[in-house]
């Protein structure tokens, strides 16, 4: 159902961030308008979007340096909205931290098919997958607040990197994600290596009431990859 899809939506154009915030209203979205990328930053903040549209020239912080940080929080589709017709600034953006691009002026119709597009291609299950996500170990790893809950006890941080680590694999829940892969998605900016990336799974199989020495929740395949597991061995059907 669109209306659990959080769109965030930043320009510094008031009436166009009417038009669009009222246009995705009326087809189901949940919308936050943000005017600036500060304002907008301080949105991604306290809760993680399910996509966001962001203006690429506005002033502050324009939507390369927005974009840059709201992947540092979490892995989040964007498309940006640009009026330059200037194909090294799209190349970049696409490169760098967006899904896709559309040239102002446009059409809500054009708009529209495009998040879409990015929605089936970030989910190729469906629709995005909750906020919550319940482990069969009673453990719930709450996306939007970057946090896991566990029965007996206070809520528990995660990190940027870990949320989006725990992102990615929750929309491959069961398969095996290569450790090029984790490392290329987690580490946006190229900061990781395999030993970074070793030690960022022992703290979350920690963080999720996993066994390190025998761990049944986060997986892994040597010298292969990781995989999320939502259901515990003697919990699956037989």
């Amino acid at each position: 159902m669109t209306s659990q899809i959080n769109v965030l939506i930043t320009d510094d154009d008031p009436d166009l961030l009417f038009t669009l915030g009222m246009h995705l209203r009326a087809d189901g979205y949940n919308v936050w308008s943000a005017p600036n990328g500060e304002v907008a930053l301080r949105f991604v903040q306290r809760e993680l979007p399910h996509l966001a549209v962001l203006d690429l020239v506005m002033p502050v912080m324009d939507g390369f340096e927005l974009a840059k940080r709201i992947k540092r929080l979490g892995e989040v589709p964007i498309i940006m909205l640009t009026a330059l017709d200037d194909e090294e600034s799209k190349v970049k953006g696409l490169e760098l931290y967006a899904d896709d691009y559309v040239t102002k002026p446009f059409s809500y119709r054009e708009l529209h098919a495009r998040i879409k597009r990015v929605l089936e291609r970030a989910w190729p299950g469906g629709e995005p997958q909750a906020a919550m996500l319940t482990l069969d170990n009673g453990v719930q790893i709450d996306f939007a607040r970057r946090q896991v809950l566990k029965p007996d006890g206070e809520p528990v941080r995660l990190s940027p990197t870990e949320v989006r680590m725990l992102q990615l694999m929750a929309r491959n829940i069961g398969q095996i994600l290569p450790n090029a892969l984790l490392l290329d998605r987690a580490w946006p900016d190229g900061g990781g290596s395999p030993q970074a990336l070793w030690e960022y799974i022992r703290r979350l199989r920690l963080k999720l009431g996993d066994d390190p020495e025998t761990p049944h929740i986060i997986e892994s395949e040597r010298g292969i990859g990781y995989r999320l597991n939502k259901a515990l061995p003697d919990a699956r059907p037989s």
